[in-house]
């Protein structure tokens, strides 16, 4: 190894119908951002643990199609950008603000709860000053009732692997390694030979997700997550078609530390969270660092609890405080932050200067295989508003979903989920607002809160 809210209770009651059982210790998978289609597991586990209640995939749960902009997905109407008048930030934080409130009420209406927690931040183009616009609201301790602060922080979960992307990128424009260079320079792994960096990086490998290894421990080092995803069969051939799996970026990681010579958390530290002063920003080693919120579920579908059964209105709201996947994750998942420093990461690695302009078009420019995958298929996890709300996945890239928002076009981002937690991420390529909403609510549906936002805040 050296080398949400539901659209319909029909959709939701559907969802649960098909989510296996799993120990209640354990997350359905902190990235879930694949559809079911693209993995049967999909209703199961894609964080990196099997569900403890009800979602999984993702891994994080993440498809494409032709934009209303082009088939680059880069348009340029207007739209926003053409307003008379700029909005203060106070006045974009209201609209925000009214947005997340109504959104906790619905999101969590079929559970019979209360959406324990919401926080959201945007940059508008129209809008006066630099600074994101940011609300937060509900409870930093479910089910407790300590009210969140702004500055409280939250696990992105598969945001996290939009980090480790960007890292790739720049050891790329260094010199230092090429995205087409076969990862058998690195790994003695079945077809590693005819696996590239770039296939890694837009999950065309046909590497095998750790996360469906049964008797995994919270515990287990990044070489021995490798190992075990060899326990698996491979998906498909190398480059033939696309599904999302967590290896591919654990990979990267250890990738990334051979490399350079530095571990990949010192790397991610001193390239981003320190040189962008995201310091809300940090990567979980089993401690929280600064205010940390905790997380929560539903109690069903957990070892000795019964089945998630919607709509439901009599089940318990657990607190999540230990999840099994938070330092596991590492490269695919291990990030704790902010919407406002998510808002600020986009906007800078989508049209800062993260990365040259060559990295910044491989960014955002959809693979051939993620188009046709994610749309000849049907999403089957309302609980991320897949297929059923404002925002549609469509298309991945080297490190970023395409999302499609109803009347809003085309952005760039990325979906997040792991134990007790829930994150979006979208910077729109017509309006160049950039919006990020998380909560601690493990099911809320966050590609339509997501859209919901971009399309109120318009």
């Amino acid at each position: 190894m050296s080398k949400t809210r539901f659209r319909t209770a029909t959709a939701a009651i559907d969802l649960i119908a098909r989510i296996p059982r799993a120990d209640p210790g354990r997350e359905r998978s902190f990235f879930r951002f694949e559809t079911r289609s693209y993995q049967a597991s999909h209703v199961r586990a894609a964080g990196i643990a099997k569900p403890a209640s009800l979602l999984l995939v993702l891994v994080v749960s993440l498809a494409v199609a032709c934009s209303s902009t082009g088939s680059d997905g880069k348009g340029a109407s207007q739209n926003t950008l053409d307003r008379d008048a700029q909005r203060t930030s106070a006045e974009v934080a209201a609209e925000l603000d009214r947005t997340v409130t109504e959104l906790r009420g619905t999101g969590g209406e079929i559970w019979g709860i209360t959406v324990p927690g919401l926080a959201a931040a945007a940059i508008t183009e129209d809008r006066l000053g630099d600074d994101p616009s940011a609300v937060v609201s509900g409870a930093a301790d479910p089910p407790g009732d300590r009210p969140i602060e702004r500055a409280d922080r939250f696990h992105i979960g598969s945001a996290t692997k939009t980090f480790t992307a960007a890292l790739i990128m720049q050891l790329d424009q260094e010199g230092r390694l090429s995205l087409d260079e076969p990862i058998s320079k690195w790994f003695k792994y079945e077809n590693a030979a005819n696996i590239t960096v770039k296939m890694l990086l837009s999950h065309t490998s046909g590497i095998p997700n750790f996360l469906e290894v049964e008797g995994r421990t919270p515990d287990e080092t990044p070489e021995t997550l490798v190992a075990l995803s060899e326990l698996l069969p491979s998906e498909f051939d190398p480059g033939s078609s696309w599904k999302y799996s967590n290896t591919n970026y654990i990979m990267l990681g250890l990738i990334a530390q051979q490399v350079a010579g530095k571990t990949w958390r010192d790397q991610i530290e001193t390239r981003f969270i320190e040189p962008l002063e995201l310091t809300d920003t940090y990567i979980w080693t089993g401690e929280p660092i600064g205010p940390t919120v905790d997380g929560s579920r539903m109690a069903c579908s957990g070892t000795g609890e019964p089945e998630c059964e919607l709509p439901e209105s009599d089940l318990p709201l657990l607190a999540v405080t230990d999840g099994f996947d938070w330092k596991a994750a590492w490269s695919a998942g291990a990030i704790v932050s902010t919407p406002s420093d998510l808002v600020r990461w986009i906007r800078s690695l989508v049209s800062g200067d993260v990365l040259d302009a060559e990295h910044r078009e491989l960014l955002t420019t959809p693979t051939p295989q993620s188009v046709e995958s994610l749309s000849s298929t049907e999403p089957a996890n309302p609980t991320l508003g897949e297929g059923d709300g404002t925002l549609r996945w469509t298309g991945y890239s080297l490190g970023l979903c395409r999302f499609e928002i109803e009347g809003e076009g085309v952005g760039w981002g990325h979906s997040g989920v792991i134990n007790g937690f829930v994150s979006n991420v979208v910077q729109m390529m017509d309006s160049g607002h950039t919006v990020s909403l998380t909560s601690n609510f493990e099911y809320f549906d966050m590609r339509d809160g997501l859209g919901r936002l971009v399309i109120d805040i318009a």
